[in-house]
């Protein structure tokens, strides 16, 4: 498209104009509902929910202003989860100037969203955004309640006619931290400082393991670790029940240290604690790894810093308000996986997207993670695998690549979870669906895995 701005591009949306070509803003994983929908769902037990749509709502005309809301389960400067998606809300009202009014309100328990959500809507919001997976029902509540408002929901799978879903998934960004994991670590064993045993979490967790896999055994294959090295690792999983709880992170991140030698540590919680916990133990001699989550938190632990898996929920927020703005509002499941996303100018998955693993601002990836002691094999593979999975060229998630790998390691090929099961064969590969049900963990994990 040339010179034109990614501004231009959405005046010419929201005049009508371009409609179709907003796709290309996105990507990854969209459908829309029928008149009735049936999900099945897995968590600890098969959940299967079926929901009737009422007769779908006339589109509003192309607005000329509206005001959209955010409800927050925890405060924005978490630096986490709530502070990135309050960075997407700070985002969009820059990016269409005084079209798109917003306002927010944080720190809200599940069961108080639904009086939270009616709250924005008595102060005149058009669209709200609810952005934890435990505020989906009072989200479908309102939506069946408020047929003129639109309701989108992060994290969740149901849906109405006016109530989408989205999701800017990390299971990619947490594969390349594993990688690295996998390529730096001494003691090979690794710390996993998880909030919820919810599908979200596990298939983070299960998404880091098999990058620490592929780093090892890539070590393995270099002649730089034996078979018997192979069989010594050890994955923790420390749960908090959680998202937000900086002390008990703290505290999870350092037992993992101390009890099992986890010398890398990763972490599905709100706050820069569990990097922090690695700083402490590298200004003491100690070389512990760790991570940014959802957005910058470098400077938490600017030692023990390596990549991060992050989100720039900007992009999603600006792309729903477009359509909406266009007098075109629709509901759609969107999960936008690497490269997702991406300004338009840079070509069709290009450029950095909503999820990614490196700021510019960090500098040179190559040498900032040289200068910590990652290998060149490990950072130009980290930077094959970054491309290829932007551009749909591969997946962690395939039998085929895991065949050999746990062949050797477990006698069995495929992807093979912790009991010794296969649970993805050579030559499939695992969905949308799979991954956004899984209740499985991979092999490695040292720790039984909750129940209910």
């Amino acid at each position: 498209m040339g010179e034109v701005t990614r501004r231009d591009f959405l005046k010419g949306l929201i005049g009508g104009l371009v409609v179709g070509a907003a796709l290309g803003l996105g990507g990854g994983y969209a459908a829309a509902p029928k008149g009735v929908v049936t999900e099945t769902v897995t968590r600890t037990e098969t959940v299967t929910e079926t929901v009737t749509a009422s007769p779908s709502p006339s589109p509003p005309p192309p607005a000329k202003k509206i005001k959209a809301g955010f409800i927050y389960v925890g405060p924005i400067g978490d630096y986490g989860w709530t502070y990135a998606h309050n960075s997407g809300r700070l985002y969009v009202e820059k990016q269409f100037g005084g079209t798109v009014e917003t306002v927010y309100i944080e720190s809200v328990p599940e069961a108080e969203a639904l009086p939270k959500i009616e709250s924005l809507i008595a102060e005149g919001c058009k669209v709200i955004f609810t952005t934890s997976f435990g505020f989906m029902d009072p989200t479908l509540e309102a939506a069946k309640k408020y047929p003129d408002v639109w309701f989108w929901h992060c994290s969740g799978y149901k849906r109405w006619d006016n109530m989408g879903t989205y999701f800017a998934e990390l299971y990619q960004p947490y594969y390349l931290c594993g990688l690295v994991a996998g390529a730096i670590s001494q003691t090979l064993k690794f710390g996993y400082v998880a909030a919820y045993p919810i599908p979200e979490v596990v298939r983070h967790i299960n998404s880091w393991v098999l990058g620490i896999w592929e780093g090892l055994w890539r070590r393995y294959k270099r002649g730089d670790l034996s078979l018997d090295d192979l069989k010594k690792v050890e994955v923790h999983v420390k749960w908090l029940y959680s998202w937000y709880d900086p002390p008990a992170a703290t505290d999870a991140a350092r037992s993992m240290v101390e009890m099992y030698d986890a010398d890398v540590l990763a972490f599905t919680e709100d706050s820069p604690a569990t990097l922090q916990v690695a700083e402490e133990y590298q200004k003491a001699g100690k070389k512990v790894w760790s991570y940014s989550h959802y957005s910058n938190m470098r400077d938490y632990g600017p030692t023990a810093h390596l990549i991060g898996q992050l989100v720039d929920w900007g992009l999603m927020y600006e792309y729903i308000l477009a359509y909406y703005l266009a007098g075109v509002a629709r509901s759609m499941d969107l999960w936008w996986l690497m490269g997702d996303g991406g300004d338009i100018r840079e070509g069709w998955r290009k450029g950095k997207g909503a999820a990614f693993i490196w700021l510019d601002e960090w500098g040179d990836l190559k040498a900032e993670l040289a200068a910590k002691g990652v290998p060149d094999w490990a950072i130009d593979l980290l930077l094959k695998r970054e491309t290829l999975m932007k551009e749909r060229y591969w997946d962690p998630w395939s039998g085929s690549f895991w065949a050999p790998i746990f062949k050797e390691l477990t006698g069995k090929e495929g992807i093979v979870d912790r009991e010794g099961n296969v649970r993805i064969k050579p030559g499939e590969v695992a969905d949308h669906d799979l991954l956004w049900s899984i209740d499985w963990f991979v092999w490695g994990l040292a720790e039984p895995v909750p129940k209910g």
